[in-house]
């Protein structure tokens, strides 16, 4: 079986899909992975069949003029408008025929949604697909509502069904380019927005959710429409951390761990004068992980920053961590044990924050915005309660045991059997 992986966008949309591609190959099947070219390595690096999308998600965050539009998540509608017809768009159209050809000779195709087409190319293929999402956007169900809508409030049974019909109709404004890409290089007649988001030719598409079912053992509403792997988690091989890195954590008491991956913050001074009294305050050291954070830091006893680090090695040799509650990052902050801070950007940010601290598995989660010293101080001596401790432990066993790559293969096999 030979499986193609179509997705789009930051690390941790891309990160999910090779953790599974690699899995597939463990198990003798042929995977490859179609997306933008700031992933080629990494791709490849895990030996991994790497074919590469236009629409380079991650060079457009990370560009000078892509991180002035998106601004930290402080955003301008407008400008964003404007910055998606004249790059983003055109960027996809061309992805459409990019997604064609890496799925040729596929026996069936896993994708992001935000990677447009693919349940197309699918239909025209004749071949199963399936929608994997990293977060819990797709499918409406009554329990919570679309995060795009509502990251920290129930609406109610009815409303909150009613939330993700915005995610079907995520595609609306890309429709005259699927129109166009289904009638010149499909031969497939034109379709509306949202049509092939539950069914293609009259059959279900099936939805793989990599997160924890623990998490979400109330939630109902999903049914046999959805599959709740676990969280996917890489393999980390024969990654280490850097001496000076080592040395700095051996030399003293654990430190708490600070990383914002690809969020950059609106006033990284500020936020970097805080930190720095919190840590002083609280007598700890620490870990930052600076990312495109914009945080420069001149290294001493008590701070070691470095651009970027293996999140399961540093993590768990964490006292805490603080972190903008990526579904990845916090993944892996679960699995580490350790207690966290969760300060969230956007996307599905709020929604993690929500619902770990809804659960007791975090503390209360902070704003960059208005952020006090206080709350920080505050935060950062938590780390070293007994219940936070003891809640992080409690759900580290759980996450360690739910196997979610091999669940996953699993599913994926049982599709492909039931398709032909």
């Amino acid at each position: 079986m030979k499986v193609t992986f179509l997705t789009l966008g930051s690390r941790g949309d891309v990160q999910p899909y090779v953790a599974l591609a690699k899995e597939l190959i463990k198990n003798g099947h042929e995977a490859l992975v179609c997306t933008g070219g700031s992933f080629r390595n990494f791709i490849k690096q895990n030996e991994v069949e790497f074919y590469e999308a236009s629409a380079d998600l991650m060079a457009i965050l990370e560009s000078k003029e892509g991180r002035k539009v998106f601004n930290g998540g402080n955003y301008n509608i407008f400008k964003i408008m404007k910055y998606a017809k004249e790059v983003i768009t055109p960027a996809y159209r061309k992805s459409l025929s990019d997604f064609l050809e890496a799925s040729k000779g596929s026996d069936v195709i896993v994708y992001h949604p935000k990677a447009l087409g693919a349940a197309d190319i699918a239909e025209y293929l004749r071949i199963p697909c399936i929608s994997m999402p990293p977060v819990p956007i797709l499918y409406p169900i009554t329990e919570f509502p679309n995060f795009a809508i509502s990251s920290t409030r129930n609406l109610g049974y009815t409303l909150n069904k009613l939330t993700y019909k915005a995610t079907a109709l995520a595609e609306f404004s890309y429709m005259k380019d699927i129109n166009e890409f289904r009638k010149n290089s499909l031969k497939l007649p034109k379709r509306k927005a949202g049509e092939v988001t539950f069914q293609v030719r009259s059959r279900d598409i099936p939805i793989i959710y990599p997160i924890s079912p623990y998490m979400f053992k109330e939630v109902k509403s999903w049914k046999d429409r959805v599959f709740v792997s676990g969280f996917f988690f890489m393999d980390m091989g024969e990654a280490k951390l850097n001496e000076k890195l080592e040395d700095f954590i051996a030399k003293d008491k654990k430190p708490i761990v600070v990383s914002f991956s690809s969020m950059p913050l609106k006033n990284p001074e500020i936020f970097k004068e805080k930190l720095i009294k919190a840590l002083k305050e609280t007598e700890n050291r620490a870990v930052v992980l600076t990312g495109t954070s914009g945080m420069n830091f001149d290294n001493d006893e008590s701070i070691f920053a470095v651009k970027k680090a293996p999140h399961r090695l540093i993590f768990k040799q964490a006292k805490g961590i603080v972190h903008h509650g990526g579904v990845g990052t916090m993944s892996e902050a679960l699995l580490s044990g350790a207690p966290q801070l969760i300060m969230p950007f956007t996307t599905d940010q709020p929604f993690w924050a929500h619902i770990l601290y809804s659960k007791g598995y975090t503390m209360k989660p902070l704003k960059e915005k208005n952020l006090e010293v206080s709350e920080l101080v505050k935060a950062l001596k938590n780390m070293g309660n007994a219940k936070y401790i003891e809640k992080a432990k409690d759900i580290q066993g759980v996450i360690e045991k739910e196997n979610g790559l091999q669940n996953a293969v699993k599913y994926i096999e049982k599709v492909y059997e039931s398709y032909k």
